[in-house]
């Protein structure tokens, strides 16, 4: 409740408390404490950009947390502090992805999302490679074509 209080004081005056707050935050022992230091770090962001590093290292822990009241925050957080710095995801991504049927509403919009974004940046595509060999099976025919052809046979001689 402080944490909350504090972070929508925008005064750059109080930014190194504001810091240190969100750091304690970020490993106490409540998910919800947690949660609000997540929130916590996009709008010391926006206030003091310099911190980036800083808020990196506590976006590190936050995103390493197995809560789920946690993650869909932190991730959040992740989103608009650092969206293109991947090698915190690396680490993260099969938690994220079991975790993410448990995560409330808003934030599996988020981890989906950032999830799609990273798999298309991190993944090599299933089909490169494959023109050739996708022709050639156009031309032989559907893959179905062949068992509705099958089946109609076997209704012919059933009714006889």
């Amino acid at each position: 409740s402080a944490l909350r209080v504090l972070s929508s004081i925008r005064v750059s005056v109080i930014v190194p408390i504001m810091l240190l707050a969100i750091k304690e935050s970020a490993v106490d022992m409540s998910p919800f404490v947690r949660k609000t230091a997540a929130h916590a770090i996009p709008k010391l962001y926006s206030l003091e950009p310099e911190m980036k590093e800083e808020l990196i290292a506590v976006l590190e822990k936050l995103l390493a947390d197995r809560t789920t009241l946690v993650i869909g925050s932190a991730v959040m957080a992740f989103q608009e502090v650092c969206p293109d710095m991947n090698e915190l995801i690396h680490k993260n991504f099969r938690k994220l992805v079991s975790l993410l049927v448990d995560v409330e509403e808003w934030g599996q919009i988020v981890i989906v999302n950032m999830l799609t974004r990273y798999a298309r940046t991190q993944f090599t595509d299933p089909n490169l490679g494959q023109t050739e060999s996708a022709d050639a099976a156009e031309d032989e025919g559907e893959f179905y074509e062949n068992s509705d052809d099958d089946d109609d046979e076997e209704d012919t001689t059933e009714e006889a």
